[in-house]
């Protein structure tokens, strides 16, 4: 599932990037209203937008969008004042959220939002299909049993598609957890076990994939 999230905070732009990145989603990032359009052709399929943007406003970026697309809208705001939120609904949002803003409850809103439009929380690519909400993994429809540490280290690569993520990042989300001390040989073994159970040639794998000296990148 991926998030078109456009605000023009930076910090709070990356901030709730880390969150839901971390939640299972993709996260595509804009700064203001050019740049939200610039990612439409990645089909996002739900955005959340800061209606003070710069330039043109979050309200009428949705209101030119949402005349030739169906995307579900949460706005974003400080306004809180009754004004405000029935101009941000008259422009077609499905949710209006005040600032300062819960991540923990944005987070149920996408998810209750994306569940009442019939929209799962489902990656497929090649011939895998990955169930973020319910932790399970096919591959030709014949599911893959992961091991929990297994199954999260799918989950972030999965959720950055095309990104690469860094041998660092999977150390602290992962075998770090409860600070514990781990290397990158704990790594690569656990990538080693994954890629055994998703690729039809480990050696040269097609989903999970290594950049030299970086980290790994999931698919294209």
């Amino acid at each position: 599932m991926r998030i078109l999230l456009v605000e023009d905070d930076a910090q709070m732009n990356e901030a709730l990037k880390i969150f839901f990145c971390k939640a299972g989603y993709t996260v595509l990032q804009a700064y203001n209203a050019k740049e939200a359009e610039q990612c439409l052709n990645k089909e996002p399929d739900i955005i959340i937008a800061d209606i003070g943007l710069p330039g043109t406003s979050g309200i009428d970026f949705c209101k030119k969008l949402l005349k030739y697309k169906t995307i579900p809208v949460i706005f974003l705001t400080a306004k809180d004042d009754e004004e405000d939120i029935m101009k941000g609904y008259e422009a077609g949002c499905q949710e209006y959220v005040t600032k300062p803003v819960s991540p923990k409850i944005l987070l149920k809103k996408i998810e209750v939002i994306l569940k009442r439009s019939g929209l799962e929380n489902i990656m497929e690519y090649k011939d895998l299909r990955i169930d973020f909400d319910k932790r399970k993994v096919w591959n030709c429809e014949k599911e893959i049993k992961l091991t929990v540490k297994e199954w999260k280290v799918l989950s972030i690569l999965a959720a950055n598609r095309g990104n690469i993520v860094t041998k660092e990042i999977l150390l602290e989300k992962i075998w770090d957890a409860d600070n514990n001390f781990v290397d990158d040989h704990a790594l690569t073994v656990g990538i080693n076990r994954l890629r055994k159970k998703i690729e039809q040639n480990p050696s040269t794998p097609v989903y999970i994939k290594n950049v030299f000296g970086v980290g790994y990148t999931f698919g294209e």
